[in-house]
């Protein structure tokens, strides 16, 4: 959980660049990142395993229908597959089926700052609506690392190097990451 090197900007003082814009904490859509801890979270709660057979077909949800990259769908698709192929509907299925915490609950106890309302995203977060920082996104995939937990990132040497909290169980997050 160590920042061992820090690259901001390619140039500081370019400003034709907008150099002074820090690339390691703006926010950015994590476009499919997120979608790991849709399913890990879909483990600690239940509603699917890795050979849960999902559905990759045209669905509606409530009004928001979400594509795949491809623009195309593959039918009958296990969880485990699913998440490997980065296939949208089965993330945004599971995404439905949270119950507490849901990924924007878990995403703001992980720390994500400047989250808007749940309702602001809807099911659509599950697929990269929101915005994280890279340093964000480096500490959610440490979790999976650390058995779960979610610790902060050390700058400095000298910084503590608290626990953290545990914010998924080690079970999921082992099985997140075997896939």
């Amino acid at each position: 959980m160590e920042v061992r090197a820090s690259v901001g900007s390619a140039g500081w003082e370019d400003a034709a660049i907008q150099g002074q814009v820090d690339g390691t904490r703006a926010k950015r859509s994590p476009g499919s990142a997120l979608k790991p801890f849709v399913y890990a979270l879909g483990f600690d709660q239940g509603v699917v395993h890795p050979l849960t057979v999902l559905k990759d077909a045209p669905t509606s949800f409530g009004g928001y229908d979400p594509e795949n990259f491809e623009r195309d769908f593959i039918g009958p698709v296990t969880a485990r597959d699913a998440l490997l192929k980065s296939r949208n509907v089965p993330a945004v299925w599971v995404a439905s089926r949270l119950k507490t915490p849901s990924l924007h609950g878990f995403l703001a106890r992980a720390g994500v700052s400047a989250l808007a309302p749940e309702a602001h995203y809807g099911l659509a977060l599950a697929l990269g609506g929101g915005e994280v920082t890279m340093l964000e996104l480096a500490r959610l995939y440490a979790a999976l690392a650390n058995g779960g937990r979610v610790r902060p990132a050390r700058t400095l040497f000298t910084d503590p190097d608290p626990a953290g909290e545990a914010l998924l169980s080690p079970e999921a997050a082992h099985m997140t990451l075997d896939l």
